[in-house]
């Protein structure tokens, strides 16, 4: 079977050798490819350099849309954020490698990283795959952190801080890469202290379902970041939104004012855990985590006592894992009642935690994400990730007897009525 990131490689292959020469867009000495992703500022696309003896890198190339590139607070903001992502240099923050212009167009060179975000991790997960694996969360997180680590005490030639902060840690600026490897992106809006550029009074840059409380009046400092991991880590382990309102004045709203459930209350989970992500969810930023190498230090000693610590390798072996998983919405009708034929008509659910099995025999979870619990057809998931293990007791066959007699009953009557139907146009 093609794994997810088998497949984007056989396609940026195929692009690259399928495009006539004539038709190549070109920037300055990069070859433009598909378009990763599009911004009210900016559009992303696949390139390469272009180098002596048929010499290739890929690269990610983000170009200022050109009817902006008139506005110079616009310009002044795309070239700080040039300026500020090239002092990264970090194994978990994609690189900045170049700031140039071509005519009227910016544009800024950077790491191209193949593999899903955390985004398209989540909804494969909803879709299919079901929750992600608790020690697969913590290898995530962990490096979320020690990517915002290293932005956070970053200081300039001088050895003054920086003072960065990235206001935008949300599931789509994380990258899951396809060594297993988490990066984050978008600097775009990087906050610097030191920075010339500022903010325009009132405006919140960030998607507002992860904006820290006290962000929301002002109040800005690297615990905010903070603030986001935790909303993530929450949405990671439950498999859903934390704060989605109708528009984004109720968004807000929940976020200032909302009731905070531990991810406990969606699967069982250890209260070390629950702990650790509550904390980063605490509205006084004096009582959240006062530095991401705190955070980080609770997650790594907390998978070490539970057993949990996971490699890269095996990261990417459950993401791969997951984007080979079909949706059930996706069967057919009758592959759905072989479906409920074949499996129990009752499942307890038990997790091993350090030797310790945590039993629910009855798991709390909304009605939607009830198929997660269900073994999924294509592939087992990786076996040596610490998984929830799931114990199958088969019930009376007479259930069985009846759901195959009211499936036949249905047919046959869908069958009848068809011609009946068929019967009375050709007699009329």
């Amino acid at each position: 079977m093609v794994t997810h990131s088998q497949w984007r490689a056989r396609y940026d292959e195929t692009v690259s050798a399928s495009t006539p020469e004539a038709t190549l867009d070109v920037v300055g000495p990069y070859v433009v490819y598909e378009q990763l992703g599009k911004g009210g500022m900016a559009t992303v696309h696949r390139a390469e350099t272009q180098g002596v003896e048929g010499f290739r890198r890929p690269i990610a190339l983000k170009r200022l849309l050109s009817h902006l590139a008139a506005d110079p607070d616009l310009v002044r903001s795309f070239i700080h954020e040039a300026r500020l992502a090239s002092h990264l240099h970090h194994t978990n923050v994609a690189q900045t490698y170049d700031l140039g212009r071509v005519g009227d167009t910016y544009f800024i060179a950077m790491e191209y990283v193949p593999g899903a975000t955390l985004a398209q991790i989540l909804r494969q997960c909803d879709a299919a795959a079901g929750l992600i694996p608790i020690p697969v969360v913590l290898s995530i997180v962990t490096q979320m952190c020690d990517g915002l680590d290293h932005a956070h005490n970053l200081c300039d030639a001088s050895g003054k801080p920086l003072g960065i902060i990235h206001r935008d840690v949300s599931p789509a600026n994380v990258i899951v890469s396809n060594t297993g490897i988490v990066k984050l992106i978008d600097f775009g809006i990087a906050k610097a202290e030191s920075s010339g550029v500022n903010t325009q009074t009132g405006m919140i840059k960030g998607k507002f379902g992860y904006v820290a409380p006290e962000y929301t009046s002002g109040q800005l400092d690297a615990r905010c970041d903070l603030w986001a991991v935790g909303v993530v880590a929450h949405e990671l382990l439950t498999g859903r939104r934390l704060f989605q309102g109708q528009d984004n004045f109720e968004t807000i709203t929940r976020v200032r004012e909302g009731k905070l459930d531990p991810p406990s209350r969606t699967r069982p989970l250890p209260p070390e855990l629950d702990a650790i992500v509550m904390t980063a969810l605490q509205r006084d930023p004096d009582q959240r985590w006062q530095s991401a190498a705190a955070m980080r230090n609770a997650l790594a000693n907390f998978a070490h006592d539970a057993r949990m610590e996971v490699g890269n390798a095996q990261v990417i072996a459950w993401v791969e894992w997951a984007f080979t998983q079909v949706s059930h919405d996706e069967d057919s009708g009758l592959a759905r009642v072989i479906d409920m034929l074949a499996e129990p008509s009752s499942v307890s659910m038990h997790v091993s935690i350090d030797d310790r099995e945590v039993q629910n025999q009855t798991p709390t979870v909304p009605r939607e994400k009830s198929r997660q619990l269900s073994v999924a057809r294509a592939e087992p998931a990786p076996h040596h990730l610490p998984t929830s293990k799931m114990k199958a007791s088969r019930g009376p066959s007479w259930v069985a007897v009846i759901i195959v007699l009211l499936a036949l009953g249905g047919a046959a009557a869908v069958v009848w009525m068809e011609y009946y139907e068929l019967t009375y146009e050709l007699a009329y």
